[in-house]
């Protein structure tokens, strides 16, 4: 739309905060007669569907949360109960909201190998870092279903990482990302605040970082907020860095989110009959800081001068693995997008000026 042509990226054409358009409806007697079908009855599944995603939502929240708190005198069973009950809620969450389907793939960027790769390639562990780009809350649930990690929110001006819970990081999808932790609600000296290196060595879990710190539309990457991995080294062969991207298949609108209404778009997902995520893991030998001499030469001399080296090799990775092409907009682009989008809209934006902890 020509009203949000200043968020077109000039490099790539490409406007990565816009919802994208369904695709183009069949004209065929079988396309006519599923598109008749899917707006009688969409509602009414849709309808259905959200009262089961609640349930299992408020399911989760006594059993994880509540239950799971009275266990905290022993933790190895508090673990247990939590991983259990998180990696079925979740995986039912996501089956209501159309996701039977959640194709995984391990791949590889490098030349002279097969293009697709073992499972067991990609192998996370405790205190290990996910990489990956960001496009809606349904990467978070299908991360929190798959890895139980400990989800983070960059904070650019200090160059930090913020600890977010499950629900904060599913709700950080509607707010305008933070630049300064007053954005975020909190000051300066908040604990919840901490470099991605110091967490890295407390965590007894997976962490995942947002690197481009806010949702877009999977059609491309946003520049990284801040330079997060300057404290680590490429050499540094135990880095424990994963990367990962989603893409998603959808017939009527796309699960990607980036503004509007959460609990509409929801709604609008649990209507349309099945939706397919798409993840690509990259082989774990190609990610930066791996066991193997993997840095490519040619990757360096394009970062050269960069103070983040290995956020800028992670970044080439996303992009390459994910076939994503990297714009020039950023975090800060996002949020004037989206104060002018919902001024256009007239609708207030998402708690703006609410402190949010």
């Amino acid at each position: 739309m020509e009203k949000y042509s200043r968020w077109r990226d000039p490099g790539t054409g490409i406007q990565p905060f816009l919802p994208p358009v369904a695709p183009r409806m069949e004209t065929s007697v079988v396309g006519t007669v599923a598109n008749i079908v899917h707006y009688v009855f969409g509602p009414v599944q849709g309808l259905i569907k959200i009262m089961l995603v609640l349930v299992m939502s408020l399911l989760y929240f006594v059993s994880v949360n509540l239950l799971g708190s009275l266990l905290m005198p022993v933790p190895p069973l508090q673990k247990i109960w939590q991983r259990a009950w998180s990696f079925v809620c979740l995986r039912l969450i996501l089956f209501f909201a159309g996701f039977m389907l959640i194709r995984t793939e391990t791949t590889t960027v490098r030349r002279g190998r097969a293009k697709g790769a073992k499972k067991s390639q990609f192998q996370v562990k405790p205190g290990d870092i996910i990489v990956a780009n960001w496009t809606s809350y349904v990467d978070v649930i299908y991360l929190a279903f798959r890895f139980n990690p400990t989800f983070t929110q960059a904070i650019p001006s200090v160059n930090m990482v913020r600890v977010l819970s499950f629900w904060q990081a599913i709700r950080a999808c509607v707010y305008p990302p933070p630049l300064t932790p007053e954005d975020a609600g909190i000051s300066s000296d908040d604990p919840c605040l901490v470099s991605l290196k110091q967490l890295q060595q407390s965590q007894d879990r997976p962490i995942v970082v947002f690197p481009e710190a806010t949702t877009t539309n999977g059609r491309a990457l946003l520049k990284f907020a801040s330079p997060l991995f300057e404290d680590f080294k490429v050499n540094d062969h135990h880095g424990g860095f994963h990367v990962m991207a989603f893409k998603y298949d959808y017939h009527y609108m796309s699960p990607t989110y980036t503004v509007g209404n959460q609990l509409i778009h929801l709604m609008c997902l649990c209507a349309q009959f099945s939706n397919t995520l798409r993840v690509k893991f990259l082989d774990d030998m190609d990610a930066p800081c791996a066991g193997s001499n993997n840095m490519n030469t040619n990757d360096l001399a394009q970062l050269a001068g960069a103070t983040d080296l290995v956020g800028g090799l992670l970044g080439l990775s996303l992009g390459n693995m994910a076939r994503l092409r990297k714009t020039n907009m950023d975090v800060s682009s996002k949020r004037e997008f989206m104060d002018y989008y919902y001024s256009r809209n007239k609708k207030d934006h998402p708690v703006h000026s609410k402190k949010r902890r």
